[in-house]
């Protein structure tokens, strides 16, 4: 009977470990989302024709709105129809800068506050990250290359409510109870005969 009650425990642990497993990787894919944000953003501004999947989109385009705007790139870019274009003084550009660092400051915030776990800052980042997908699909071109951002956005808010989910499931599970170490008698000593 103790073996069986043994056994039930180590299957609620190894479940409540399970969840909790979950819940800190949806933690980390808001941290990796933060990164290849930034990294985004930094090759934008420096003009690198690189960019890295798994980041948001919003921050991202409004830099990109800001540097287009403000000539920003390369002349070669503002050609042809572009031509005549009226260039903006830098001052939008700062204020795209800074409306993509408060956002990107609100997924760190997110990430570091869901730490304890307090589901909550999960479930804001959740939110602000469907708001960020939505924004990315009423502003960019359905092709084959944004297929794939698609596909990333979708795999985080899946990874986002799986961890919420997970955090809920682990607070169901009964207490963990201390079970009292098995007594044993102590052996009795042999006394040896010469």
């Amino acid at each position: 009977m103790a073996n069986l009650f043994r056994k039930k425990e180590t299957q609620q642990l190894s479940q409540r470990q399970m969840l909790a497993t979950k819940y800190y990787s949806a933690r980390h894919n808001i941290l990796l989302v933060l990164v290849f944000t930034l990294v985004n953003i930094i090759l934008l501004v420096t003009n690198s024709n690189t960019y890295f999947l798994f980041s948001a989109s919003i921050p991202y385009f409004l830099v990109d709105l800001g540097m287009f705007l403000c000539g920003k790139y390369p002349a070669e870019y503002y050609t042809g129809e572009l031509a005549g274009m009226e260039i903006l003084n830098d001052t939008f550009f700062i204020v795209a800068l800074v409306v993509a660092a408060v956002i990107m400051l609100l997924y760190l915030l997110s990430w570091i506050f869901s730490k304890k776990p307090r589901v909550g800052w999960m479930i804001f980042a959740l939110v602000f990250f469907v708001i960020d997908t939505l924004g990315m699909l009423y502003l960019m071109d359905i092709s084959t290359d944004a297929l794939i951002d698609i596909v990333f956005h979708g795999w985080v808010i899946v990874s986002l409510t799986n961890g919420i989910i997970s955090y809920f499931k682990a607070k169901k599970l009964p207490e963990e109870e201390e079970l009292p170490e098995p007594q044993c008698e102590p052996a009795e000593e042999v006394q040896q005969v010469d």
